[in-house]
């Protein structure tokens, strides 16, 4: 469920369009070239490292829910060249970012798909194949505090929400009955309000690895220069 989760996580860290706001200061304007950077692929010239998003790649996932083991692997996200962000404001002082973004639309592809079950303890479940997903919508809502620890950058605060408006799960070659059923688990493990305390934690773990090796100063300095 962890690497599921990490879906979520890159989105909310790394995507922001560039022209939907104003920067109000260096840090801020930093803060945008490198997101910018991120999402048009050009990651190689960047002080730190960040993954590109052109496309998303994700790890392997493999989660249980409700009796149901799934696992997808080969997995890309396409989508985020049409991110907003609607709202930005980042303090260098307070060592602080608050941001709103809006995705129209992620394609999600997993080109290797397994999930096994049993549906009311009746029919049993041993798919495979090719995962398609399509989520609609996407609003998500992040303060973020930073402090540090030794010489390096953390987060010490983070609080996040998001929704979406629409899912669509497509299996190749799958039934009815099991489409259904790997809709049902989707939607619940992204609304469901474990899924985002749970997110919240792994986004500070994320984060944290991504900030290593700079202090709160350097990287203050690094982002305001981008």
């Amino acid at each position: 469920m962890n690497n599921y989760i990490q879906v979520i996580v890159l989105l909310v860290l790394v995507s922001v369009a560039i022209d939907c706001v104003t920067p109000r200061n260096k840090f801020e304007k930093g803060l945008l070239r490198l997101i910018e950077k991120c999402r048009n692929g050009d990651v190689e010239s960047l002080p730190v490292a960040f993954p590109s998003l052109k496309p998303l790649r994700i790890p392997p996932m493999k989660f249980d829910y409700d009796g149901y083991r799934m696992s997808l692997s080969e997995i890309k996200v396409k989508g985020l060249e049409d991110l907003s962000v609607e709202k930005l404001s980042a303090s260098p002082e307070n060592m602080t970012i608050s941001m709103e973004i809006f995705i129209p639309t992620l394609a999600i592809r997993a080109d290797r798909y397994h999930m096994q079950g049993t549906i009311m303890y009746i029919i049993s479940i041993d798919d495979k194949g090719v995962l398609k997903s399509n989520v609609d919508s996407i609003r998500a809502r992040a303060n973020i505090r930073f402090g540090a620890k030794g010489k390096d950058t953390v987060v010490t605060d983070l609080k996040l929400d998001y929704s979406v408006s629409d899912i669509q799960i497509q299996l190749g070659g799958s039934s009815d009955t099991v489409n259904s059923v790997a809709y049902d688990i989707i939607s619940d493990l992204i609304n469901d309000s474990e899924m985002k305390s749970r997110l919240q934690h792994l986004i500070k773990t994320q984060a944290n690895e991504y900030l290593r090796g700079h202090t709160p100063q350097q990287f203050v300095e690094i982002v305001s220069s981008i």
